[in-house]
């Protein structure tokens, strides 16, 4: 769902941040976790209703970003290997 906002991004003040879609590692999570095959795609963080509760919500943005970061960290040796 890229283009809407991010609602774990909201639940921290920053209200109209984006949302990574695919991009996001709490996106394809609700398949990784369902038994059944035809499991939705989506914001697992939305799917399992994890907002609300704000020690939760921001332990998983600090994961969120942190896995980011380690992405981003690793992108450069990806292309010179």
């Amino acid at each position: 769902m890229m283009g809407d906002h991010c609602k774990l991004r909201a639940d921290h003040d920053q209200a109209g941040a984006p949302c990574d879609g695919e991009a996001c590692v709490f996106w394809r999570a609700v398949s990784h976790v369902s038994e059944s095959h035809d499991a939705p795609s989506g914001c697992a963080v939305q799917h399992y209703e994890l907002l609300g509760d704000t020690g939760v919500a921001q332990w998983l943005l600090s994961v969120k970003e942190r896995v980011e970061r380690t992405a981003r960290a690793e992108e450069p040796a990806k292309t010179e290997g």
